[in-house]
């Protein structure tokens, strides 16, 4: 399929909503930068692709696959878009696949343990919150995040910086209930040691224990997707009152909050990432000059009422 002369090794980063994947990614990446050509396949459930946005270290090596995520559509897509990135890239030292958060990361390791040729599966990192990951393991409420858990070869808990020390040891003990085997990771994304997740090679592809055949027809946890653009610049004021009003009616609903927002006076993009009642803002690149300044939104959730959320967020464009 690729004419290359080693198997590329592969890193698949898996992890609930909102638990910080991206981040992940962009922190891999950023410690290899000038050392390695990593390519990136980044899947979404929605039908606003941002996450290939939000990967600021990683531009011009990412192929996006949205509107679904990688375990419900075929294996060949996700091969198709390897094949994609490779052919465009003209050589890659390293391929990292951030699935959706919705998705269980089986199909995925059985798609790249099918071509050990070309690719070799290195590890599987899950990326848990410290802040909701307990409640998302506790009583299978969210199938996806077990799984996610129980298939990986490295566990990052994530958030420990804002979260109860007794709740990270917590989900620590529950981590390795459910995965034994899998090496926990327990430290500050910016200490964080690249060399413990990379070239560990801990399923390799072709091993008997990689593959994780089952239907492909699982049920997902029950969620609704609110995709929305804006054209034109948004009031601050006017849109940190819509969020504020979103996160104190509909907290317990919201899995996952991520924006890029053109706020009227800011030279620079908003970046906004949320779970629940937690919400962080920061400011993203500068706009270029002649680029359209327009707001993506997407919310992942429960009982969301886009429609009255639409009209309301209507209401924030600048004038």
């Amino acid at each position: 399929m690729m004419e290359i002369q080693a198997p590329i090794p592969v890193t698949v980063i898996t992890g609930f909503l909102g638990a910080g994947k991206t981040s992940l990614v962009n922190r891999l990446v950023g410690e290899r930068a000038g050392k390695e050509r990593i390519g990136i396949v980044v899947n979404e459930a929605g039908e606003i692709g941002l996450d290939g946005e939000l990967l600021g270290d990683a531009t011009g090596d990412v192929v996006e696959i949205a509107d679904g995520c990688v375990c419900c559509t075929s294996q060949g897509e996700l091969l198709e878009a390897i094949t994609r990135l490779h052919r465009a890239a003209g050589h890659l030292d390293r391929i990292i696949v951030e699935t959706s958060g919705l998705a269980d990361p089986g199909p995925v390791v059985d798609a790249l343990a099918s071509i050990t040729h070309v690719l070799r599966l290195d590890t599987v990192v899950a990326v848990v919150d410290a802040l909701h990951a307990l409640e998302q393991l506790d009583g299978h409420r969210s199938p996806e995040a077990l799984r996610q858990v129980q298939l990986a070869t490295h566990v990052v808990i994530s958030k420990i910086d804002i979260a109860e020390p007794e709740a990270v040891e917590a989900l620590r003990d529950r981590v390795r209930g459910l995965n034994p085997g899998a090496r926990i990771i327990v430290t500050a994304r910016e200490a964080l040691d690249v060399a413990e997740l990379l070239d560990r090679f801990g399923l390799t592809a072709g091993d008997e224990d990689v593959s994780h055949s089952h239907s492909h027809e699982h049920e997902h946890l029950q969620v609704e997707i609110f995709s929305h653009e804006l054209p034109g610049e948004l009031d601050p004021q006017r849109f940190d009152g819509w969020l504020g009003g979103l996160v104190m009616l509909k907290a317990p609903d919201l899995f996952r909050i991520k924006a890029i927002l053109a706020l009227a006076g800011e030279p620079r993009r908003q970046i906004v990432h949320g779970v629940q009642t937690y919400v962080d803002s920061s400011p993203g690149r500068d706009w270029e000059p002649g680029e359209d300044r327009n707001s993506r939104i997407v919310i992942i959730g429960r009982d969301l009422d886009g429609a009255r959320w639409r009209d309301e967020l209507a209401r924030c464009v600048a004038s």
